[in-house]
């Protein structure tokens, strides 16, 4: 009954860790925390959940990743982002700073900085029984240290560890302890261009994350109440990430099965974040500046854009403004916009040009 109870827990949370964070050959890139998500969000991705593919491809500089098969398991997944002050139990993670949700019903919690992204927990009805139970990570989950660059390496740990009540699993036990201990060693491993279902990326990092958990699992008898070590079990596991410039998640990721076999691959469909050619000579034809901007943006177009409009999308890929262009230069008031990034898309052009507002 406890071996079922570890398999349910950890197996509803990892599925759960693994759809929300989880974690480009023109020039390696940098990750830093401005290309993490951020409060109001609304980040679309899809799963296959029995991918054909067989394996993360090789790591170094340069790379060329095609990920392109997909099987008939394909799910839509959309990834909310909160701050964590407005979900039901963020009192239980004061030092989270905003919150990740695919159900409005279960929330991971997380911190962000200048030098660091980390997981600090979940609270959701993991067991399926119609009570939310929270679990803190202590010490916090490192998911990223900033700045993260190619060859990026660090170690981390971090302790689940979760009592909960064991009625309605065995009615002669009290309570129910899980704890799992873990040491992570993540490796940013290779750069390059890397192929999804949903788009090209020319400059993405990969990242190699290995994690070795130790499981205990204690159970507390209504007679006699004395808890007693049920069991012990090690695990190692492996996942790669694809990181992305403003790709707020990971633009594509890969998990195993038990046997090592790829079992889930994911990936982002973010409008405007993926690269192609047509960008490079964008950035020559249309002038952007200042860039970033504040209250306002001038915008010089080639004489082939006049007369033609110009749509303005956020992150999300929400339209935020239709700008029509009677001649080649074009001051755009942006007073009403948040904070972020904004793309530029022109007709008759592929690739969106990124603009940035302070």
């Amino acid at each position: 009954m406890c071996f079922l109870l570890k398999n349910e827990l950890m197996r509803t949370l990892t599925i759960y860790l693994l759809v929300i964070i989880p974690y480009f050959g023109f020039g390696q890139i940098t990750i830093e925390q401005s290309d993490m998500p951020s409060v109001g969000d609304v980040i679309p991705r899809r799963s296959d959940t029995l991918t054909p593919l067989t394996g993360p491809g090789p790591s170094g500089a340069n790379q060329a990743w095609e990920m392109t098969e997909t099987s008939f398991y394909v799910v839509q997944e959309n990834t909310n982002v909160v701050s964590a002050s407005s979900t039901p139990n963020g009192s239980s993670f004061p030092s989270a700073n905003l919150a990740m949700t695919l159900d409005n019903s279960n929330y991971l919690y997380f911190g962000s900085s200048p030098t660091s992204f980390t997981c600090l927990g979940y609270t959701g009805d993991l067991l399926n029984t119609g009570s939310p139970i929270s679990v803190n990570f202590s010490p916090d989950l490192t998911l990223h240290q900033f700045p993260r660059t190619y060859n990026s390496t660090f170690d981390d740990n971090f302790i689940i560890d979760v009592t909960i009540p064991a009625a309605s699993i065995n009615p002669i036990l009290n309570q129910i302890r899980f704890k799992r201990s873990s040491q992570v060693n993540d490796v940013t491993d290779g750069w390059g261009v890397i192929h999804t279902p949903g788009d090209k990326y020319y400059n993405v990092l990969r990242v190699h994350t290995t994690t070795i958990s130790i499981d205990s699992i204690w159970a507390l008898p209504l007679f006699p109440p004395t808890w007693t070590l049920v069991s012990t079990s090690q695990d190692t596991t492996e996942s790669y990430v694809w990181l992305a410039k403003d790709g707020k998640l990971a633009v594509a990721e890969m998990s195993f099965d038990t046997l090592g076999a790829p079992k889930i691959f994911k990936w982002t469909e973010l409008p405007g974040i993926a690269l192609n050619t047509d960008e490079f000579s964008l950035e020559s034809e249309i002038k952007v500046f200042p860039n970033p901007f504040g209250s306002a943006i001038q915008v010089n177009v080639p004489d082939r854009f006049v007369g033609k409009n110009c749509q303005i999308r956020d992150v999300a890929g929400r339209l935020i403004s239709v700008e029509y262009f009677s001649e080649s230069n074009k001051m755009i008031a942006t007073d009403a916009w948040h904070s972020g990034v904004y793309f530029l898309e022109f007709e008759g052009l592929t690739a969106p040009r990124k603009i940035v507002k302070n």
